[in-house]
């Protein structure tokens, strides 16, 4: 068990013809700050919805972590944050709204005290296979599958003050596209645009990995100098592929992320994160709508 597969740990404590209650508990570790990670929120309903899924369905496939491609699995959600809950034991209910033979729909709602903390609905279907029949080219395939020597590592780095998520994933950005690793300039800033690397320190790659990946890099708007929590309000997670394996006695292969906004408002910003493995395909997208954080500084801040 790796410390990822203790994090979708589930306990069934209700379940009925169209509803499965589970429990689940959050650690600290999955925290930015004092609020629980979004995507790592996300992961934990996707699991939950694919567990409940095939609990109906009478479902001889593995568990969404050991998904191989040859059965539904959640490829697309889309969750509402209403609040942000805390590191701690949550519930998770996962509710049956449409069986389908080729889409299926399960909505999964997050609670935790009493309390509704995110609604989710995840539409089920089988995931991509073979050679696309395009992809564009971007910047983001022109990272090496490794990052370098001089990419700004998580571990080590002041960043872990905030990000707390370092014992469980190696993380590295592109520093020409993070402007508080670059040096301090008058006026000096970016666009916001943030490339990077994310693997697990153990383990595979697995869906549930790539759905937390989805929303793993710093706000964008770190580039134009506005810092500071930026709460998700909603995030659609598309899962496309399993990333490809690495060698059995090695660490997984590198996932490489953008994440980009078009359009960064007074008090909203859009998110759209790409991620693709090791042989350069899409394994997941995403697109979030964030609020601005409250503290602006002149220039962008420092993590070196």
């Amino acid at each position: 068990m790796t410390a990822l597969d203790d994090a979708l740990a589930l306990t069934v404590i209700d379940r009925d013809d169209s509803t499965v209650t589970y429990t689940s508990t959050i650690d600290p570790v999955y925290t930015i700050g004092p609020k629980v990670h979004g995507g790592t929120a996300q992961m934990l309903v996707a699991n939950a919805a694919h567990a409940a899924f095939c609990e109906w369905t009478d479902s001889a496939a593995p568990p969404l972590a050991r998904a191989t491609g040859t059965a539904p699995v959640p490829v697309a959600l889309t969750s509402t944050y209403l609040s942000a809950p805390k590191p701690d034991e949550i519930e998770l209910r996962a509710r049956l709204v449409k069986r389908g033979r080729t889409v299926s729909v399960v909505d999964v709602d997050v609670v935790q005290d009493g309390r509704t903390m995110i609604t989710t609905t995840a539409v089920f279907g089988m995931l991509d296979h073979g050679q696309p029949h395009r992809s564009v080219h971007t910047p983001l395939r022109d990272l090496p599958p490794d990052p370098p020597a001089d990419a700004f590592f998580l571990d080590g780095s002041p960043m872990t003050e905030v990000i707390h998520m370092h014992p469980v994933l190696d993380f590295a950005i592109d520093p020409t596209t993070f402007a508080p690793a670059q040096p301090a300039e008058p006026g000096s800033g970016g666009e916001p645009v943030i490339r990077g690397w994310v693997r697990p320190k153990a383990g595979a790659a697995h869906l549930p990995f790539v759905t937390m990946v989805c929303d793993i890099s710093p706000p964008v708007v770190m580039n134009l100098g506005i810092f500071g929590w930026a709460p998700t309000v909603t995030l659609s997670t598309y899962l496309r592929r399993i990333p490809a394996a690495g060698p059995a006695d090695g660490p997984a292969p590198w996932l490489r992320f953008e994440n980009s906004s078009i359009e960064v408002g007074q008090g909203m910003f859009e998110s759209d994160h790409t991620v693709i493995d090791s042989t350069g395909v899409v394994v997941g997208q995403s697109r979030q709508l964030a609020l601005i954080p409250a503290k602006t500084v002149d220039g962008p801040t420092r993590v070196t």
